[in-house]
């Protein structure tokens, strides 16, 4: 089991003992019971029900997962932390606010014998003295203190050099040697300093080894079991860096660019600090955690609330793609994911059967003789995508996302497409910003232009955007403006 994974298991195991110390702490100051009272445990007992305990802790995880509380806080500072987990427990504490007074309000809203001022002043009297209050204040401070205590014994263990993270740095210079000393003082942090990876030198860098070159990147870091890599050496150009990064695409590693080479890259990205050193996170999802989870319940939604309902019509289809030209209905073909990760992506076959047996793979062109009359009627209206709503399910793509390319299309991208790496970090999708904003690929040329809408969509990944998407995409089906 990782070391996050761990981490991430604490954290939820500290908020539930959290949830369940402030609930108890509430009820014993409401009832003014002393810890050390005669029958204090039976009174608690009678008001802390198995079944309270886990409404209210399964509630409030939601939220908190909801809300992002269980990413890898552990690079993140403890202030933000808590002002996150305070917001968290408003948003709560309003919505209980709302189920407990919401009778109160409409009678307040109704009550026409007295001024409105005088209903307010009363209604805000009531609730000063209210549990509710009590209970907000004590789940605040019980959650950032426990969670304070959790990241303090985190601390300790990462002195003891426990659950640490490996890191090396690209670059035997000068420059690395600060974020090394920084490093190395600041024990508490979790980041252990391994090596250097240089493609000029060997043997050792101001006493600390190099490891090997660039293109040694996968051995070394399944060796010394590497989390991240910094990118630190001076240089003015993306071709260096994006050297690096092919030798890191199949590893799990988080990458980081040292501040002075800030200008290769375009766009908004993230960054953070390591012993207080700020750097750039390559690669990093943009979405934030919660948005990433209701985007996954609504791909869910989605794809069963299309699939099911209107199955009769799918089989109507399927029969005549059968009809129109004899062969499978579903064409599979293996496509590839988010991270590089191969599936089997289907579709309504809209093309005659061994449709690229003499030609190799090659994209779509205009009135392309490959495809059939009903299989060009299926992709003006993107029903030859309905079948892959079964790989959103499986979580192999998402409803939005950019199109999943062939292995033999992405090894030539990604010789010719600057950033084409920042592409297949995304899940790939039915639809996109991309599939809306520009026709089926016909050329390279083509391809190149969706990649920068691809592009866009990452840097600037969100809900609204996707709901943005899918509103368009829904035209798209009706007015027929798609593949010719």
């Amino acid at each position: 089991m990782g070391h996050r994974l761990i981490e991430k298991i604490t954290t939820l195991l500290f908020d539930i003992l959290a949830i369940n110390v402030a609930l108890i702490i509430t009820y014993s100051l409401r009832q003014e019971i002393s810890l050390f009272s005669p029958g204090y445990v039976d009174t608690i007992l009678d008001f802390f029900t198995p079944s309270l305990a886990f409404v209210s802790t399964m509630a409030w995880l939601i939220l908190y997962f909801f809300n992002g509380l269980y990413r890898d806080w552990y690079k993140e500072s403890r202030l933000d932390e808590f002002f996150v987990v305070a917001r968290t427990i408003c948003i709560g504490i309003f919505l209980l606010f709302i189920m407990l007074f919401s009778d109160q309000l409409i009678t307040l809203a109704q009550n026409e014998e007295v001024d409105r001022i005088t209903r307010v002043t009363h209604f805000i009297e009531q609730l000063r003295g209210h549990l509710l209050v009590t209970y907000a204040i004590t789940l605040l401070l019980a959650a950032t203190g426990i969670r304070f205590i959790m990241h303090s014994i985190y601390g300790w263990l990462f002195k003891k050099g426990i659950a640490t993270q490996n890191i090396v740095i690209t670059g035997a210079n000068k420059s690395s040697l600060k974020l090394i000393r920084e490093i190395e003082q600041h024990p508490e942090l979790g980041y252990t300093f391994i090596g250097f990876i240089d493609d000029t030198q060997k043997g050792k860098h101001y006493g600390y080894p190099i490891l090997g070159k660039s293109a040694d990147i996968p051995e070394i870091t399944e060796k010394y079991q590497i989390n991240g890599l910094i990118i630190s050496h001076m240089t003015n150009s993306a071709r260096d860096i994006l050297n690096i990064l092919k030798y890191c695409w199949d590893e799990k590693l988080t990458i980081y660019l040292a501040p002075s080479l800030m200008d290769v890259i375009s766009g908004h990205l993230k960054t953070h600090d390591i012993a207080g050193v700020p750097l750039i996170v390559l690669l990093q999802d943009h979405m934030p955690g919660w948005q990433a989870q209701i985007k996954r319940l609504f791909d869910i939604v989605i794809s069963l609330t299309i699939l099911v309902p209107f199955a009769p019509l799918w089989g109507l289809v399927a029969a005549m793609v059968k009809i129109t030209d004899p062969g499978p209905a579903v064409y599979k073909q293996e496509r590839i994911g988010q991270n590089g990760k191969p599936f089997i992506m289907m579709k309504f076959r809209s093309m005659y059967v061994d449709a690229e047996a003499r030609s190799g793979p090659q994209w779509a062109t205009d009135n392309d003789p490959r495809i059939t009359p009903f299989g060009r009627f299926m992709r003006k209206t993107r029903l030859d995508e309905i079948p892959q709503l079964i790989n959103v399910l499986k979580g192999e793509m998402s409803f939005v996302g950019p199109r999943p390319e062939r292995q033999f299309f992405i090894d030539k991208l990604r010789k010719e497409i600057p950033w084409y790496v920042k592409r297949l970090k995304m899940k790939p999708g039915i639809t996109g910003w991309a599939q809306v904003k520009h026709k089926y690929d016909e050329t390279i040329e083509d391809v190149k232009t969706k990649v920068m809408y691809d592009l866009y969509y990452f840097e600037n990944m969100s809900l609204l955007l996707d709901i943005k998407i899918i509103i368009q995409t829904i035209l798209v089906v009706f007015t027929g403006k798609g593949a010719k």
